[in-house]
């Protein structure tokens, strides 16, 4: 069913539901590849940064939604700790990764829904002793002017870039406060 929708103009969707799963369920992963596909169309590269080592993820949120009575995998999102993997950062990190909606279920709400499961995620791992500080940071790029768009106007605030950076690259940081 996954397949006809993705060819399908906006089906009805309801009862939207998000859980966590494990880094390599399938559902995550076909969403991350679904994610990264599209990043190379975008971009037009043949590849992007494959996805981090399972060991470092923080979260892997999966959104469905009901559709003509079946529940359907819409979407997905993740953070990873990176603490101590970019030099221009002291203490706790985690980043953003991946924030995908199938293309036939944008316009939603969906994205936003995942961000603030994402956010909600970052404080409970922010309330870990040895994560007191923790930093939200996420990178994404100029051929996504729907996804800085959705950033800023939930108030993420752009930074100076980390790691290793393009001319698309434009860099966040959500207030965890």
């Amino acid at each position: 069913m996954t397949e006809l929708l993705q060819d399908t103009v906006r089906p009805h969707a309801s009862a939207a539901t998000m859980r966590l799963t494990q880094w390599m369920a399938p559902a995550a992963v076909a969403l991350r590849q679904e994610a990264a596909d599209e990043l190379c169309r975008r971009y037009n590269v043949p590849a992007v940064d494959p996805d981090p080592e399972p060991d470092v993820a923080v979260a892997m949120i999966v959104l469905s939604a009901l559709v003509e009575g079946q529940r359907v995998d819409v979407g997905a999102a993740s953070i990873i700790d990176v603490t101590g993997k970019y030099a221009q950062f002291e203490g706790p990190v985690v980043e953003v990764k991946r924030v995908f909606v199938r293309e036939s279920f944008r316009g939603n709400g969906y994205s936003k829904m995942l961000l603030e499961e994402i956010e909600r995620q970052a404080r409970a791992y922010a309330q870990r002793p040895d994560k007191r500080g923790l930093r939200l940071v996420l990178e994404t790029g100029t051929e996504q002017p729907e996804a800085i768009a959705l950033y800023e106007k939930l108030g993420y605030e752009r930074m100076s870039g980390y790691g290793e950076r393009s001319d698309q690259s434009v860099f966040f940081e959500v207030p965890l406060t």
